[in-house]
Order: structure tokens, then C-alpha cells, then sequence
């Protein structure tokens, strides 16, 4: 079996069963999203119209993406952004990276989370591959790599910013870049969705009515003054609409009894490489280690995006969960 095939498998457990429960059930015609999301029957195609004119591969790294977030913002290029979003080389951080700004939670996890598994990727690929050449001369490899841009993103396959496997580099941070949003980008996203939402007027999915102001008729905005809780009422979703994305947003953020974690459990096949598995072991060491460094940031009273009165702490990106709707823990692959 390839050996990139036996590195990527574990992060694909259950992709395509979910995938399939998604769309017979959640982004379908007349299903979850378009009944109970604001723009109903235009959901989707405002989501597709987002991925064709946002989405790009590089774009998914972490730091790149963290780049772009603040760039996109105030139109700033890539060069003039990334010096004031992260420092690099001397800061001593992983991967001679660390992010300028303290308390901004998912970067400084997230970065935490990318950085190992770049080394763990890293160990990986040159265990395999001595150099570029060898990178470049293997026909499996280039006919895989051709076939994510060809027939996975037909639509995207000229544009010139995919990356070419030319190099041992370009392996890793390929490789990196799909570890990161199967695991530790999924898991931000994902698992906070019912500790967050669950209560649903913190996160409506829908407005079905403007709330009153004063610049509305006098009969509008009396009734308001006299019952407020009927117009905040009338503006939440209705029942049936708030119970089913409750009820949804439960199964999405439970882990299930059989989870398997990042880094929590070697494939059978490496145990019998001795490299492998030390470099394996590392990485299973240093995610143990950003527990502790989690709950240490979120006792940090000078973070207060993390701690502090009314906030919650900050767990998403924590590695290790228990089953449940947790709020915390970063599975292999996105299996739920």
C-alpha cells in the first residue's frame, strides 16, 4: 500500500457516509438548511456562490488563511498583511511561527495544533522520500495530485494557484493543508455548535421579521412598547424550525463512544517501522502536552476572549475528549 494512501487513510473514516447523510438530508432541496437558515431556498446557491469565489486550496493552511482573513478585510496584500499577523524565523515559536496578536483563541490553538502535525508530516515524508526527485518521479503520487485538481475541482483546475508537487516541501504542506481541515479546522467549526447555538436565541438561524423601531408605524412600535416578547417572539424561528436545528446541532457536536482523536492511535502498519513509530510517538507527546497549555491559556485572566466573567473557555481545539456533546477534542477525520 502507498505510503502517503496509509497516512491520509485514517483522516477519511466516515467522509463519505457523511457526505452522503448530507446531502439526502441537510444541504438537499427542501431539507434542514434551506427550511430553517434566513435565506431558505437560496442557501445553497449563496454557499456555492461563496466557494466559487472564495475557496482555494493554499488558502486553506492556517496560516495563510489567518492572512487572508485580515487581508480580505482591508484589501491589503499578502506581503503588507503578514508581517503584523505573524512573526517568524526568531520568535521562538513552533515552527518558527507565532501569532502577533495574544488573544485571538482559535490562531494561537489552532497554530499550535498545525505546527506539530507539520513536523509529524514532515518526519513522515522524508522517512519515504530521500529528496525532491523522488517527490517528482513517483507516478502515483502525480497522478493523485492530478486527479484532486482535474476531477475533484474540475471547475478550479486552471486556476494557477494550486501547488505542484515539485518538491518535498510542497508534499508536506499539501498534506498538512488536508490533515488540518479534516481535524483541527473542523473541530473549531463543528463541535461548538450546540454549546453555543443549542439555546437558540443566542444563534437564530432566521429572522422572520424585522424588529420594530421607531421609524416604523406608530401601531407597530406601540405593540412593541406594550409586549416586546411577542415581536422578539415573532422574529425567532418558529418552533418546528428552532427544535429541528436544535435537534441537529446536537448530533453534529457529539462525540461518538468509538472516536478516534489526532495522534491518539498508530495504524497497525507503522508499529512494524521503528522510524515511523518514534515519530509517531512525538507527535501523540506534544499533543498531550497542549492540554496543559490550553487550560493554563484559559486561566489567563489577561486573555479575555478565554476567561473571565461570562466566558466560556476556550476548548474546541483541546485534542482529547470524552464521548458527548463535550465542546472539546479533535478527531481524526471528520466522522461524525
Amino acid at each position: 500500500m502507498h505510503p502517503i494512501y496509509r497516512l491520509l487513510h485514517p483522516h477519511f473514516r466516515y467522509t463519505m457516509e457523511i457526505n452522503a447523510l448530507a446531502r439526502q438530508d441537510l444541504i438537499n432541496a427542501n431539507g434542514i438548511i434551506e427550511k430553517c437558515f434566513s435565506p431558505l431556498k437560496y442557501s445553497i446557491e449563496i454557499s456555492s456562490a461563496a466557494y466559487d469565489k472564495l475557496w482555494r486550496f493554499d488558502y486553506q493552511a492556517l496560516p495563510t488563511d489567518l492572512i487572508q482573513r485580515v487581508a480580505r478585510n482591508f484589501a491589503w496584500s499578502f506581503v503588507e498583511i503578514m508581517p503584523l499577523i505573524l512573526q517568524r524565523h526568531d520568535c521562538g515559536g513552533p515552527n518558527g511561527q507565532r501569532l502577533v496578536i495574544d488573544d485571538y483563541p482559535f490562531a494561537n490553538d489552532g497554530l499550535l495544533i498545525w505546527s506539530i502535525t507539520k513536523e509529524w508530516v514532515t518526519d513522515y515524508v522524508n522517512h519515504f522520500y530521500e529528496d525532491s526527485q523522488s517527490v517528482v518521479s513517483v507516478a502515483e503520487l502525480q497522478a493523485w495530485w492530478s486527479e484532486v485538481r482535474n476531477k475533484g475541482h474540475a471547475d478550479k483546475k486552471d486556476d494557477p494557484w494550486w501547488p505542484a508537487l515539485d518538491w518535498r516541501e510542497s508534499l508536506v504542506q499539501v498534506l498538512t493543508t488536508i490533515i488540518w481541515v479534516v481535524s483541527g479546522h473542523h473541530a473549531a467549526v463543528n463541535f461548538g455548535q450546540y454549546p453555543y447555538g443549542g439555546y437558540f436565541p443566542n444563534r437564530p438561524t432566521i429572522a422572520r421579521t424585522n424588529i420594530p423601531t421607531e421609524e416604523d408605524s406608530a401601531m407597530h412600535f406601540d405593540l412593541f412598547l406594550k409586549k416586546p416578547e411577542a415581536a422578539l417572539l415573532g422574529c425567532f424561528p418558529t418552533q418546528t424550525q428552532a427544535t429541528l436545528v436544535m435537534a441537529i446541532l446536537d448530533v453534529l457536536s457529539t462525540h461518538s463512544i468509538d472516536e478516534e482523536y489526532l495522534g491518539q492511535q498508530a495504524e497497525p502498519v507503522w508499529q512494524s517501522d521503528p522510524v515511523i513509530m518514534a515519530a509517531f510517538q512525538r507527535f501523540n507527546g506534544k499533543l498531550m502536552q497542549i492540554e496543559g497549555i490550553l487550560d493554563e491559556r484559559n486561566t489567563n485572566r489577561e486573555l479575555r476572549n478565554r476567561s473571565g466573567a461570562g466566558i466560556l473557555p476556550y476548548e474546541l481545539l483541546k485534542p482529547f475528549s470524552q464521548p458527548g456533546v463535550i465542546g472539546k477534542g479533535v478527531p481524526t477525520s471528520i466522522s461524525i
